[in-house]
């Protein structure tokens, strides 16, 4: 009999501590694994060092002095298979069509995080 294969997992970076949990505790009611971040660092060093990389990543536009944008570019550099969602409690047309460019979905928090399960990638039946 075949193992069975792992859930997909899903990097959630985001610096608001209630929006960190609720996306985490989101992702495993679905039945996703998942590694959080606060910080820009934290996450990018866990990037840089991880093969194969997540197969999603959920980011928040800003991340202190940094923008989540800026972590979405290096994501698609170093795994470009993985499926990226942008949230932000802002609907900025601009970063809207940043991500977009970068082939990110841009969604609102809190209103459409719900949503996110729509574009993450498909759990397998084992």
């Amino acid at each position: 009999m075949k193992d069975p294969l792992p859930a997909p997992l899903v990097m959630v970076v985001d610096d608001d501590d209630s929006v960190l949990d609720v996306l985490e505790r989101l992702l495993l009611k679905w039945g996703y694994r998942t590694s959080a971040f606060r910080r820009f660092e934290e996450a990018k060093a866990q990037l840089e060092k991880t093969r194969p990389g997540p197969d999603a990543l959920i980011v928040d536009v800003r991340l202190g002095n940094y923008n989540g944008l800026q972590l979405v570019h290096l994501t698609k550099q170093a795994h470009p298979e993985t499926v990226i969602v942008v949230v932000s409690g802002f609907d900025d047309p601009v970063l809207r069509q940043e991500a977009a460019l970068v082939g990110a979905k841009y969604l609102l928090k809190p209103r459409d995080l719900t949503r996110i399960k729509d574009y993450l990638p498909p759990l397998t039946a084992n």
